[in-house]
C-alpha cells in the first residue's frame, strides 16, 4: 500500500467525510484544524477541511449534521473555533460513553464545550439512524454505515490491520475491544460489499484488505475522492 508508505516510514492520513444525499449534508468527523490549533501543532500539519469542502460547493452553513466518530485532537479539529461552533446550523451526534469519557479534558473544554453551550451537541446512546445512514458503536467510538461505504474512524488506523485485525495501536484504550471492533467492521464490510473507508489509510479498504483505488492526478499526497 504505497499510499501510506514515505521512505521507511508510515505516512500517516488525516480524512474526513461528506456525505450528501436527499437526506441532507453530513460531514463526518471535523479533520484536524487550522494553524495555530491544538492537532496542527502536535502533528506539525495544518488541516485543509474548508477548502476541500469549497472545492465541491459545501460551506459551513450548508451542514446539517456532524458525526464525531470519537473526540481525538485530529478529528475535531474544525468543529469549533473555542467559543463558537463552525457550523452553526449542524447538530453535532456523539455516543454519550466517548463524551463521558473526555468530559474532563482540554480537548472537550477547547472544542466540544461551545457546542454544548450553543445547544448543538447530540448525545446517542448506541446504534441509532441518522439522515439514511447507521451510526453503529464501535467501542470506544462509533462507525457511519452508508449505502457506499462504511466509514470507520479509527477501527483501521493502519492498512494492515484490515489483513492482521490483531494489531494493535499504542493509542487504543482498550486493545481487546479494539481489535472485537475490528473483526465487526471487516465482517459487516464482507456482507454489505462495501468498503471500509477509514481515517487514516490512505485509500479505502475491502473486507479482504485490498486497496479501492482513486483516481488521481498525483498532485497531491492525498487528494480528495469520491466514494
Amino acid at each position: 500500500m504505497p499510499g501510506n508508505v514515505r521512505g521507511e516510514g508510515w505516512l500517516l492520513h488525516f480524512h474526513s467525510y461528506l456525505v450528501v444525499s436527499d437526506a441532507g449534508v453530513v460531514l463526518v468527523d471535523a479533520g484536524v484544524g487550522a494553524a495555530g490549533g491544538e492537532a496542527a501543532e502536535w502533528l506539525g500539519v495544518v488541516g485543509r477541511l474548508p477548502r476541500l469542502m469549497g472545492q465541491v460547493g459545501v460551506e459551513a452553513a450548508d451542514v446539517d449534521a456532524v458525526v464525531l466518530t470519537h473526540v481525538h485532537l485530529d478529528h475535531v479539529g474544525w468543529v469549533s473555533d473555542g467559543v463558537e461552533p463552525a457550523f452553526p446550523r449542524a447538530e453535532y451526534v456523539v455516543q454519550r460513553a466517548e463524551l463521558e469519557h473526555v468530559r474532563d479534558g482540554a480537548t472537550y473544554s477547547r472544542r466540544i464545550r461551545p457546542i454544548e453551550e450553543a445547544g448543538q451537541l447530540r448525545v446517542v446512546d448506541g446504534e441509532v439512524a441518522l439522515r439514511g445512514m447507521r451510526l453503529l458503536p464501535t467501542p470506544g467510538h462509533q462507525s457511519v454505515v452508508t449505502e457506499r461505504a462504511i466509514l470507520g474512524g479509527d477501527v483501521l488506523v493502519h492498512p494492515a490491520q484490515a489483513r492482521w485485525p490483531e494489531l494493535t495501536y499504542v493509542y487504543e484504550r482498550d486493545p481487546a475491544v479494539a481489535v472485537t471492533s475490528r473483526h465487526e467492521l471487516l465482517a459487516l464490510a464482507a456482507t454489505t460489499g462495501v468498503p471500509i473507508a477509514a481515517a487514516h489509510p490512505h485509500a479505502p479498504l475491502t473486507a479482504n484488505a485490498s486497496a479501492v483505488t482513486v483516481p488521481t492526478d498525483g498532485a497531491d499526497a492525498c487528494p480528495p475522492y469520491k466514494l
